[in-house]
């Protein structure tokens, strides 16, 4: 069965081989997507925290961090659209026992196109 995603078993660039070693280690399994995703909302809280210099109240400047940054992320850099959703690269993958095996890039730099979205 083939699928899309926008994460991928295999992947094998640094940040994601590094995040399965470590996801590995600490946890005792392989990590899923719903893994990268926790640790993505981790990297975007910390940019939006960092700009905000800690202060929750400073939603302006939170927001505005994370609308500017660029997320390291194991399933590839990506940024944030005008509706606050990934503009990421879109995984064929191939579902192989417990695995989905990455097959190719399907989309590079989807973005949603925010129809209707009054951000």
């Amino acid at each position: 069965m083939l699928t899309t995603l926008h994460y991928a078993d295999g992947l094998n660039t640094a940040r994601d081989n590094a995040f399965r070693v470590g996801y590995a280690k600490a946890f005792k399994l392989q990590p899923d997507v719903y893994a990268v995703q926790g640790y993505d909302a981790a990297q975007m809280l910390a940019v939006g925290l960092a700009a905000a210099k800690g202060d929750i109240g400073k939603k302006a400047e939170f927001t505005a961090a994370i609308e500017k940054a660029k997320i390291d992320s194991p399933r590839g850099t990506f940024t944030m659209s005008k509706s606050h959703n990934p503009v990421q690269d879109i995984y064929l993958r191939k579902v192989d026992g417990k695995e989905n095996k990455l097959v190719s890039t399907a989309i590079k730099g989807l973005a949603d196109p925010a129809r209707g979205c009054r951000m």
